[in-house]
Order: structure tokens, then C-alpha cells, then sequence
């Protein structure tokens, strides 16, 4: 269907690269192949989130993004960003969709989590107009790319905390710059309370702040893991997708 199609030219061709699509979207070829057009279109449109960039030098946002590694069946892999801990006077906003984009993609290189796929948490406290002002339009559609409209991710729900009801109406404008798709659907708005949260997430899931018993692990923390124990295959794999495996000497 690629070749015969030609409406995309991948990074790569192997059956663990295009595994990730069909398992994003439940082993049919049709969806498989859209989603697959959809994520080489949003390569080339921007090419500044992957192309060159030292991937561990992503490390530097600290705590912005979280994961809690239990991976239930009926949640996937939980990942939370925490806006409010993102200073934009250090870290520029094209940061914060390159450390979601790393996080997924070294995620997905595991079988288990193409197959669960993962939850996603905004987590809004801490957040003020300084922030606000950075958020535009574009990154607005750059974030909903990554979260699953044009990622192999099999993306079980969205959920928004710590929230006002004038940020759930600025998102509610973003969505109208979106295209349509089911990851709408998924979107769930639950201001200050847990027990909304609840309703959909249960607390073995959850770290403590939101009512849950388990820790989360920081992106800083994973990656450092990560390349202690990082090998020849891993760093083929990254640099098949455009990210420098070397750290380069404007590296922060």
C-alpha cells in the first residue's frame, strides 16, 4: 500500500518500524497506512523536532514531563506534563513538543506499549499568562499531532487537571484549528477534582499528588537511565530517526 500509493516515504521500512501503525490502530492496513501519511506529512512540515537534536540533551526539562511505568492493560503507559513546572524564560517552547515526541518515541520502541498504548495527563497548576503567551496556534496543533492524530500511538484518553474554566475554553478554541478525530472523543476536563479523575483512572495508577499510591519518574530520569544502559541498536534506532546520538558542542 506505500509503494503503491506513494503518498509517503518513511524513515524506515522494517517490520518493527511499521508494526507501530498497525498496532496504533488495531492491525487494520487502511488506518495503519493514513496514520502512517499523517506522521511523514508532520516530519516534513517540522523537521526542527527531530532533525539534529541530541536527544539526551532533552534531559534538561527536568520534571515538565512524567511517566508512572505500571503500564495496566486499561490505562497503557501514563504520561503526565506538568505546564506549571516549565519556566519559558530557559526552555523554549519547541522544547517542551520535543521532550513529548522523545518520550513517545523511545516508549513505542517496546512491543507491550504499541499493543497498550498509553493515558495522558495536563496537569495546569502553576500555569500564568507568562506561559500562556507562548502557547500558540501552531504548537496547540503540533501537541494534538504528537498526542496521537499523526503518532503510532494508541492513544486511550487525554485528561486535563488543575485547570480553570478559562483555559478549558481557550482549548475548546484550539480544537476548532484541529482536524476531526476520535481523540476528541477521549478529551476529559477535570478542573480541581480527583474524584473526577478518579472516575476514569483509578488511584493504583495515579501518582500521590492526584490521589494514587505510585511514583512518578521524571523524563531527566528516564533518559539518564536510559543512557547508562543504551546500546548499538538503540542508537541505530534514533539515529535512523533523525536524532544526534552524539552530544555536539552547542549542546546545553
Amino acid at each position: 500500500m506505500i509503494y503503491e500509493r506513494g503518498e509517503c516515504h518513511p524513515p524506515r521500512m522494517d517490520d518493527a518500524f511499521l508494526l507501530r501503525f498497525l498496532r496504533a490502530r488495531r492491525s487494520i492496513p487502511a488506518r495503519a497506512h493514513r496514520l502512517l501519511v499523517r506522521y511523514c506529512t508532520f516530519r516534513q512540515q517540522n523537521p526542527h523536532l527531530w532533525y539534529d537534536i541530541y536527544w539526551y540533551g532533552l534531559a534538561r526539562l527536568g520534571n515538565v514531563f512524567e511517566g508512572v511505568l505500571f503500564d495496566r492493560p486499561d490505562v497503557g503507559r501514563l504520561i503526565i506534563c506538568r505546564l506549571g513546572q516549565w519556566d519559558p524564560s530557559i526552555i523554549h517552547v519547541d522544547d517542551l513538543i520535543r521532550g513529548c515526541l522523545l518520550l513517545l518515541e523511545v516508549g513505542i520502541m517496546q512491543p507491550k506499549l504499541q499493543v497498550l498504548g498509553g493515558t495522558a495527563m495536563l496537569d495546569c497548576e502553576g500555569l500564568t499568562m507568562r506561559h500562556m503567551r507562548q502557547l500558540s496556534p501552531s504548537i496547540a496543533m503540533q501537541a494534538m499531532n504528537v498526542m496521537g492524530f499523526a503518532f503510532p500511538l494508541h492513544q486511550r484518553g487525554v485528561h486535563i487537571v488543575n485547570c480553570s474554566r478559562v483555559f478549558e475554553t481557550l482549548f475548546y478554541l484550539f480544537r476548532r484549528l484541529a482536524p476531526a478525530d476520535e481523540i476528541w472523543q477521549k478529551l476529559y476536563f477535570h478542573g480541581y477534582d480527583h474524584s473526577s479523575l478518579h472516575r476514569y483512572i483509578e488511584p493504583e495508577c495515579l501518582p500521590t499528588r492526584y490521589g494514587g499510591y505510585r511514583e512518578a519518574v521524571s523524563l531527566e530520569e528516564w533518559l539518564t537511565k536510559i543512557k547508562h544502559y543504551r546500546n548499538k541498536e538503540f542508537d541505530d534506532d534514533m539515529r535512523s530517526l533523525g536524532y544526534a546520538v552524539v552530544k555536539k558542542i552547542n549542546d546545553i
